[in-house]
């Protein structure tokens, strides 16, 4: 199982404040907010532990863990070179990249392979961008797998956890999209 999320930064920039009163002390633990307040960048630290949160609890739910809203129940950690997050009793391990653009986490149960690809969307409309991240990820994967392009479907289940589908079977693959800003990414195990 994998996850993933974005963070445009410079839409981040315009449209958050995370100084305001209160934010903080909402969203992340008193670890966090200490890494926060040690930080050499504030603000991209704030945000790679959000999109770490964010990736961690993707894979929580998929695992069968029940929906929920507080951040902080969700533990980010930094130990011996690896970022690790904690939801209940499980944990997941992560890896983000921070540029100047955007900041994307994924995260997993386990030490399986995973690739993850970033676009710039051609769209802001949310709904467009959607369309395009999934048309993106069957394209690709059609390709890499040799399957019929036309016979991919990508369908959620009723908790939304995305599923691919061929020819109305839903293939063994874990995938994760996500999309914020003008960026977008798909995260897949084993590709």
């Amino acid at each position: 199982m994998i996850g993933n999320d974005i963070v445009d930064l410079k839409e981040t920039k315009l449209t958050t404040n995370w100084e305001r009163r209160g934010f903080l002390d909402k969203i992340f633990t008193d670890n966090e907010q200490k890494m926060i307040s040690d930080a050499n960048d504030p603000f991209k630290t704030v945000w790679k532990l959000w999109s770490m949160k964010e990736s961690a609890y993707k894979v929580f739910i998929q695992a069968g863990g029940k929906r929920f809203y507080n951040p902080k129940k969700i533990a980010c950690q930094f130990e011996d070179g690896f970022d690790q997050v904690s939801i209940e009793f499980m944990k997941f391990q992560t890896e983000t990249i921070c540029n100047h653009d955007y900041i994307l986490s994924t995260a997993r149960m386990d030490d399986a392979d995973s690739k993850s690809f970033v676009y710039n969307l051609p769209e802001r409309d949310i709904k467009k961008q959607s369309a395009f991240l999934k048309q993106q990820f069957i394209a690709d994967f059609s390709i890499h797998n040799d399957l019929n392009f036309g016979d991919l479907v990508i369908r959620k289940t009723d908790v939304g956890v995305p599923k691919l589908l061929y020819k109305d079977k839903e293939l063994d693959v874990s995938f994760s999209l996500t999309h914020h800003g003008i960026y977008g990414s798909y995260s897949v195990l084993n590709f």
